[in-house]
């Protein structure tokens, strides 16, 4: 038997629930009838989400911690940076799943379902989502579930593979105002390899060790990576207990992920959400899905043509993603570049999309001028 809703959401990652957030917080949608698709529940604190604003964010109550100053360092360069008026900001995922859970379970317009989704199918009508031997309709269906693959062969593709430490000193070891975003002082490997370590008290970090290349390590030699960058540069951990570890990988690449198909609009990493060039997605889905609501309570169609902005980022990150890619030019000094030469500011700004053109080429020029110039007569 089909069951009808007015909203499918397939996949209960970020993207799903932000959006399902959105929906029951504005007052034109609240009431409208809601499936989530999942394959399991989320009970797991499996991951982290960071990312930088300016104001308190539509999730401010559920940041774990936020920071108004970062470390970048190099070998040539170390700088305590002042990032007003951004904030830099982490969610954990297990308070994101429990706070979005109460916000499904309080309203009542909204199911669970739990399953492996086999088929999205847009028809005259709206959209058909197969799962199992049973059949689900809807008049949109906001999917982050990704069912291509991408030939590595035919894109500008590096992963951005990762690993951290959730750690605990029995003596005061880190200043909670200050993170360190990123750490290039470690050996590259002819890879881009950075750590970085936030602070959420003065006993308790999260250090995290990731690298953009296609060669994955296993677990033993990430952990060689971290003992080794605690032991050199973390000189006031001395006893310290793992209390947690995160590992996973964020797709790099300049692949044309569709943003919608018909009657289905993709979220996420699957509807091209993530920023080739750092891998960061959270900022992007939140600005996507907010968008997305406003059209619904509006009437108009949640299909979102693409911004001039976002137009110029996806060129700036493929150009990029082509020079770490083909190693034309160390990603460790190229990031010293951008934040030695720029005000921070206008650095977070970019990785934003929310420079002007003036601005972003006063940023590009700061860069070095031979690979990217490579990169643009190849893409």
């Amino acid at each position: 038997m089909e069951q009808t809703y007015d909203y499918i959401v397939t996949g209960g990652g970020a993207a799903g629930r932000s959006l399902i957030c959105r929906l029951l917080a504005n007052p034109e949608l609240r009431e409208k009838k809601i499936l989530l698709i999942d394959r399991s529940p989320k009970r797991e604190n499996d991951r982290t989400w960071c990312f930088w604003e300016k104001e308190a964010g539509f999730f401010e109550g559920i940041v774990f911690h936020s920071w108004d100053h970062i470390w970048v360092h190099t070998h040539q360069f170390s700088r305590l940076l002042d990032i007003a008026p951004y904030t830099y900001k982490l969610i954990r995922g297990i308070d994101f799943y429990q706070y979005t859970d109460d916000l499904i379970d309080r309203a009542g317009n909204v199911e669970r379902y739990y399953g492996e989704v086999h088929s999205l199918n847009s028809t005259d009508k709206g959209v058909e989502v197969q799962v199992g031997d049973r059949t689900f309709s809807a008049s949109w269906c906001f999917n982050s579930i990704f069912f291509g693959k991408i030939d590595k062969t035919k894109v500008n593709y590096l992963d951005q593979h990762f690993r951290g430490w959730f750690i605990k000193t029995d003596t005061a070891a880190f200043d909670p105002g200050q993170a360190t975003l990123m750490d290039f002082r470690i050996p590259q490997h002819q890879e881009t390899r950075f750590l970085y370590v936030l602070p959420s008290s003065p006993y308790e970090a999260l250090v995290e060790i990731a690298i953009f290349s296609n060669n994955h390590l296993e677990a033993e030699a990430y952990d060689a990576i971290l003992h080794d960058y605690v032991d050199r540069y973390l000189p006031g951990v001395s006893d310290f207990s793992i209390e947690q570890v995160e590992m996973g990988n964020i797709p790099m690449t300049d692949f044309s992920f569709p943003t919608h198909e018909g009657r289905v609009i993709h979220l996420g990493m699957a509807g091209g959400d993530t920023r080739a060039s750092s891998g960061y997605t959270f900022f992007n889905i939140q600005r996507r899905v907010e968008n997305i609501a406003d059209c619904l309570a509006a009437g108009r169609s949640p299909i979102l043509p693409t911004s001039w902005p976002e137009r110029r980022a996806s060129f700036y990150d493929k150009l990029m993603l082509r020079v770490l890619e083909q190693k034309y030019y160390p990603g460790s000094d190229l990031f010293e570049k951008l934040f030695a030469k720029n005000d921070p500011e206008r650095v977070l700004a970019f990785l934003n999309a929310e420079t002007s053109v003036f601005l972003e080429a006063q940023l590009v020029s700061s860069l070095p001028k031979s690979p990217f110039l490579r990169a643009l007569i190849e893409i």
